[in-house]
């Protein structure tokens, strides 16, 4: 009786987690899939697509494989594929390897293309021991 069920396909779901208006989170993130930015966090996320929408606000660090910006913005985003809406205001550093952004937002950032050179010369620039 069971055992035809078991036989299925599984599907995979490709739903989106979203933190809303409502909604202030102080701690990081972790999850898999799609999440939408509504309200407020403090802390890091990390996710395959980031959305944050003209109303939400972040105070931390993203990685991400998409991540798209459109409400307030405070820290470093290491994204694949970038997008900069318009009402989006954002501070800090951004690493990406794709890049598209609208007229209009406001933007006190640094751009680093190319997240493969980034994690490269942190291998070339090892940490000195004390002592040596």
């Amino acid at each position: 009786m069971f055992s035809r069920d078991s036989d299925k396909p599984t599907k995979t779901s490709n739903s989106s987690s979203v933190i809303g208006t409502e909604m202030q989170i102080s701690g990081n993130i972790k999850c898999s899939g799609n999440l939408v930015l509504k309200g407020k966090v403090k802390g890091n996320i990390e996710c395959e697509n980031m959305s944050i929408s003209a109303e939400g606000n972040l105070k931390g660090n993203i990685k991400a494989f998409q991540c798209i910006i459109g409400g307030n913005f405070e820290g470093d985003v290491f994204a694949d594929s970038l997008a900069i809406e318009s009402d989006a205001s954002i501070k800090g550093n951004m690493y990406y390897n794709n890049l598209r952004a609208q007229p209009g937002a406001k933007l006190e950032v640094q751009l680093f293309r190319g997240l493969e050179k980034d994690n490269n010369k942190n291998k070339q620039n090892p940490k000195k021991n004390k002592g040596t």
